[in-house]
Formats: C-alpha cells, sequence, structure tokens
C-alpha cells in the first residue's frame, strides 16, 4: 500500500485540482475512491452502466447514493444502444470517449482507473499468447499521457487478494460482477487457472510483471526513436528504397513496417496481425521485381525492382474524354497552356493539329496500345515496364490520343514522333502535373 500512495503523493495534486475516478463499484474502484478521500482529493466519480446484467441498475443507483452521502460528484451514464462490431471494443471506446468528456468538463488533469497487478499479468499473458508489437508485451503503463491529461493505475502495485483485504476490513461498500467468477471468457481462465500457479511459486509474482513491463517499456522507448528517424529519412512519397532498407537489421525493418502500416490504418490498426506483416516481407524478399499483395480495406502494397510503395487499390473505370482545357486524373492534371519556358521534359509536348485528328482525347490504356516512336513503333505496356511505372498505375495512367486513336504521349513517361522541338511549327502545348504525395512535378 505504501507504493499506492507514493505514486498519488508525487504527482502533487493541490486541493484546488479535480481527478476524474472511472469506477464500476467493484472492490477494485471503491477500494482507490477510498484511498483518494483518505488523501483529500477532490474526486469526479465516473460510472458507466453497461445494462448486461440484472443488477447493473442496482449497482449505478448504489454508486450514487454512496457519492451523495459523502459529498462526491457523481457523473454516471447508461449504454442505451446495441454495440456495434467487436462488443468488447465497442464498450471500451463508450467508457473511454465518456471519461474524457469527463475530465474535460471538470478541467481534470487526471483520470484514474482500478487496475492492479493481478490484471497487469493477465494482460501480458494475454498478448503474449494471441500476439503484439513489442511495446504491446509490457501490457500497460503505470502513468500513460493521454490528450492533454493523464491516466493514472495507482493499483497496479497490490494483487486483487490486499485489495479485497482492505476494502472488507474498512466496510467499504462494493459489488460483485458475477460474470468475473466463470470461465466464460478468456481473461478469467487465466485468473483462476493460471494466476494461482503463479502465486503459488511466487506471492510477489505480480512485482516480477512490473519491473518486466518497465524494462519492455524502456527498450521500446529506444526502438520507437530509432524507428521514428528511419521512417522519416526512408520513407517518402509512401515508397521505401529497398537499397536502404535491406541493409538494417531484421527488428528495425519490421518495426518500420509496423509503423508504416500504424499510419497507414491509424485506428483500425487491428485489421492487421502478423500474417499480413509476412506477406509484405515475402514481397520484399521474393524473386519478383515487379508484383503487388492486398492488404485490409483496400490497402495496396506494391514491388517495383527495388520499390516498395505503400497506396490505395484504385477501383477504377475505363474513360476516354474530350481535352478542352484540362482534366485531372488520379495524381495527373493535364492542360493546354499557351506558352511555357520548359525546353524539353516528358512532361510537355509540342504538336502541329495538321498532323492530327482534333479533337485530342485522354483516356486510360488499352491491351493492344502501340505508340509510333521516331525509331520505330512500341507497345505502351512494354513503355510502362520499362519506365518502372507501378502495375495498379499502368490500367489508370492518362494517355493522350488523337480523335481516331493515333497515340500521342505517356504524360510523364515517352513522347511519340509527333512531338515537336521548340524550333519546330507547332500550335498546341500541353503540360502534365504530377503529384507526388505533397509534392508536384
Amino acid at each position: 500500500m505504501k507504493d499506492v500512495y507514493n505514486l498519488i503523493k508525487k504527482l502533487n495534486i493541490s486541493e484546488l485540482d479535480n481527478v476524474v475516478l472511472a469506477c464500476s463499484y467493484g472492490p477494485d474502484s471503491m477500494c482507490l475512491l477510498d484511498i483518494l478521500k483518505c488523501l483529500n482529493i477532490n474526486v469526479i466519480v465516473a460510472h458507466v452502466n453497461h445494462k448486461l446484467r440484472s443488477a447493473s441498475d442496482k449497482e449505478y443507483l448504489d454508486l450514487k447514493k454512496y457519492c451523495d452521502k459523502n459529498n462526491l460528484i457523481f457523473e454516471g451514464i447508461e449504454i442505451d444502444k446495441e454495440p456495434i462490431g467487436n462488443a468488447e471494443e465497442f464498450f471500451r471506446n463508450f467508457r473511454y470517449n465518456f471519461f474524457d468528456r469527463i475530465v474535460k468538463k471538470y478541467n481534470s488533469k487526471y483520470l484514474f482507473t482500478a487496475h492492479h497487478g493481478d490484471d497487469l499479468i493477465e494482460t501480458i499473458l494475454m498478448r503474449i499468447s494471441r500476439g503484439a508489437s513489442f511495446g504491446g508485451y509490457a501490457g500497460f503503463k503505470t502513468i500513460t499521457k493521454l490528450n492533454g491529461y493523464y491516466l493514472i493505475r495507482p493499483l497496479i502495485y497490490l494483487t486483487k487478494e490486499e485489495i479485497l483485504e482492505y476494502v472488507n476490513s474498512n466496510n467499504i461498500p462494493y459489488a460483485i460482477d458475477e460474470s468475473n467468477l466463470t470461465n466464460d471468457y478468456t481473461r478469467n481462465k487465466y485468473r483462476h487457472e493460471i494466476l494461482p500457479v503463479l502465486k503459488s511459486i511466487n506471492p510477489n509474482i505480480h512485482k516480477k510483471f512490473i519491473k518486466f513491463s518497465n524494462t519492455l517499456y524502456e527498450y521500446n522507448q529506444y526502438l520507437e526513436k530509432e524507428v521514428s528517424n528511419l521512417y522519416s529519412n526512408l520513407y517518402i512519397n509512401n515508397r521505401i528504397d529497398l537499397n536502404d532498407f535491406m541493409g538494417l537489421p531484421m527488428l528495425l525493418q519490421k518495426e518500420l513496417l509496423r509503423k508504416i502500416l500504424s499510419g497507414i490504418y491509424q485506428e483500425r490498426i487491428n485489421l492487421i496481425n502478423d500474417k499480413h506483416l509476412e506477406l509484405i516481407r515475402e514481397l520484399i524478399n521474393g524473386y519478383k521485381v515487379n508484383s503487388s499483395i492486398n492488404l485490409p480495406n483496400k490497402i495496396l502494397v506494391s514491388r517495383y525492382y527495388n520499390i516498395i510503395e505503400f497506396g490505395s487499390l484504385n477501383e477504377y473505370h475505363d474513360y476516354d474524354v474530350i481535352l478542352n482545357n484540362e482534366y485531372i486524373i488520379d495524381r495527373w492534371k493535364i492542360l493546354m497552356v499557351d506558352n511555357t519556358d520548359i525546353i524539353k521534359s516528358n512532361y510537355i509536348i509540342r504538336l502541329n493539329s495538321k498532323e492530327l485528328k482534333l479533337p485530342l482525347h485522354i483516356r486510360n490504356r488499352k491491351v493492344a496500345d502501340k505508340m509510333e516512336l521516331k525509331n520505330g513503333t512500341k507497345k505502351v505496356g512494354e513503355i510502362l515496364s520499362e519506365n518502372k511505372m507501378p502495375k495498379n498505375l499502368r490500367d489508370i495512367c492518362p494517355i493522350l490520343t488523337d480523335s481516331v486513336g493515333k497515340i500521342l504521349w505517356i504524360p510523364g513517361i515517352k513522347k511519340s514522333k509527333f512531338d515537336k522541338q521548340i524550333n519546330e511549327d507547332y500550335d498546341i502545348i500541353i503540360k502534365c502535373i504530377k503529384k507526388e504525395a505533397n509534392n508536384e512535378e
């Protein structure tokens, strides 16, 4: 108990500060509520009634009565809608969104929860069994910085037995959630079958797990710093150059890929698991220099030669439009201009209308497309491949033709024999602006 008090006292909470306590009316949160009261801390009691058990309404009212009796501010809410998607994730998000609102309502710096030492052991064991990131294996921190406030878990130093002894000896009211007594849930199996064995070997096993957790967090903090630097230097315009990537130690390769995926999926990162990571590594290490894999949510990872690109799986339709002044498709912008200072570039083409059948068209590639060059004819597909155009873009990249289908230009890639030099006769100038992430060419 000494460690619990020391942690709270180190926060230097003043008499004017409010703290929010996530309180279920179970023994853990009621124990923490009593400790905060004994330290004369202003507590806002935040309670969520999940409406999943017949006793939950009574617990809601009993906790409110306790708060009224002890001059504590009570903030309660009932969940009155069906879970969407994963029920456990839905309820957790609901709870923490509610707690977040209460913290901000009372301008608090702290949200306290009653997670204890046994919870930490269960969380670490479950993540080892299911698989997690390196930092994920550490379980949860005693203090976590959130958006403008801190999440505090001071009971991490106590076991469940110590908490029950405290509330019973101090006559603190609480309720027992009967669903915690069965083995219907995975966490309960760890709690009832594995924890007792570990505690029989070492009654203070939770302290070993705290040390293990802290050590992992220290290593992970260093690792995250290294990976952040690599992310900034190697992941440019949604691409990685494999010449740089392959020289990294395997651990940094994996963690860099995890960070990239985390940035892409953000709050939906749970859609990605170790299997997907392995598929990317097989793509990188494989012999095919032009291939791709599909990930959840229509994310496409493509390899072309020594480049790996992360992008969206384009659901395109064939298009064929008349080019009037400008046309925008995906990352390309094609526009007619009156003049340009650019003398020679694949992003500019000059044409003589007398050699063409107007109007000009912009369309996507067709299988049999061929382009007349100054030194012969070549398939458009071969031109795109030679210029390392990613496979996922080859069927949507724009092609300029005249009205009878004569291919004049693949913007940014190749010009036909109809392109004119600046000192030749021409009356049409067309420019391409290709957007790469936040850059334009």
